[in-house]
Order: structure tokens, then sequence, then C-alpha cells
């Protein structure tokens, strides 16, 4: 669904999903072009959350845009204690 969701998502790089009680938490990471406006961008994210929210099992869905898919993973920092 993510993929063919608009003609300016290039690519995905993450998919995840787990679940919180009976229902999904969904996070989808899309590629789209480094050039593309502020406002296309995140039109087309709100409008794929919405969308992944609408299905029955979604609880949630988190959308990230990105221009390219060669940096180290989100969140992969340790954190010092």
């Amino acid at each position: 669904m993510a993929m063919t969701h608009s003609p300016f998502i290039q690519s995905l790089d993450t998919v995840r999903a787990w679940h919180s009680g009976p229902r999904l938490i969904v996070e989808v990471d899309i590629v789209m072009d480094q050039n593309q406006s502020l406002k296309e961008t995140h039109d087309v994210a709100e409008e794929l959350q919405t969308k992944l929210e609408s299905l029955p099992d979604v609880e949630r869905a988190y959308v990230h845009v990105d221009y390219e898919t060669s940096h180290a993973p989100e969140h992969f920092w340790k954190k010092e204690l």
C-alpha cells in the first residue's frame, strides 16, 4: 500500500509493525526526491498515514520521509547510563 500510494514515493526504506494490544502500530520510512517541496512531501506522508490508519487492524501509523537510504538506521545510538 505504501509503495503504490503516490508516484512521488521512489522507494521504501523501512517498514515495521508491532502489536499494541489487539491492534498494530506501523512505521514506514518512504524515500522521495530531495527536490520535492516541503508541502508536497508533507502532504504525501500525511495522506499515507491517514490511509494506513484507516485499516481495521492499525491503531497508529508513523510515516517518515527521507531522500536517500544510505544512512545509518534511525534510533541506533546507544544511550549512556
